[in-house]
């Protein structure tokens, strides 16, 4: 587990530094496994215009919905600029769309000063044994996850460009707009 987490953040710090990472993880790639599961250590609801949702603790509960899980720590400069867009997704695919964001700093208190600075208007869950993010083979920060709405892990991202906004909405989009299969 040490070596994991050592990799991570080295990887992440590279991201972070640079602004870009290895050609594997500058572009979005495209996948179809299912989603490992989540229970989510603080539980959470949502209201839409079709929706009331109370008390979710798993993500298997969230089948339906195109859920965009993003992993981040307090230290990653893309995490920064990752959340206004996340918060504008939200609102904008509230109805279909469920953002999970998946802390995995040691200390709290750096998630909480984070987020002192930057508004979530999305769930936020910690996770700083970084278990959940073992599950998911994070190799760096941010990285996320786009699972349909039948809980398959669809598409995958590692960093957050600027110049990118509109391949990760059009991604959401995409599987919004699909019918899931049953």
């Amino acid at each position: 587990m040490i070596m994991y987490l050592i990799r991570s953040l080295f990887l992440s710090f590279l991201v972070c530094l640079f602004g870009f990472s290895f050609q594997q993880m500058a572009h979005a790639k495209t996948v179809n496994y299912p989603a490992p599961s989540i229970h989510f250590k603080s539980a959470f609801s949502f209201t839409t215009q079709t929706t009331q949702a109370n008390d979710i603790t798993q993500l298997s509960q969230l089948r339906g919905k195109v859920v965009y899980v993003d992993f981040w720590a307090s230290w990653c400069v893309p995490c920064r600029r990752s959340f206004p867009w996340m918060n504008q997704m939200q609102a904008k695919y509230a109805d279909d769309l469920v953002i999970v964001a998946i802390n995995l700093d040691q200390e709290p208190e750096l998630a909480e000063a984070f987020l002192a600075n930057l508004t979530a208007n999305f769930h936020i869950e910690y996770n700083p044994s970084g278990d959940i993010a073992k599950a998911y083979d994070v190799i760096g920060m941010p990285s996320s996850y786009v699972i349909d709405k039948t809980g398959q892990v669809r598409l995958t991202h590692v960093g957050f460009f600027k110049a990118k906004k509109t391949q990760y909405e059009q991604s959401i989009v995409a599987l919004i707009n699909e019918f899931p299969s049953l």
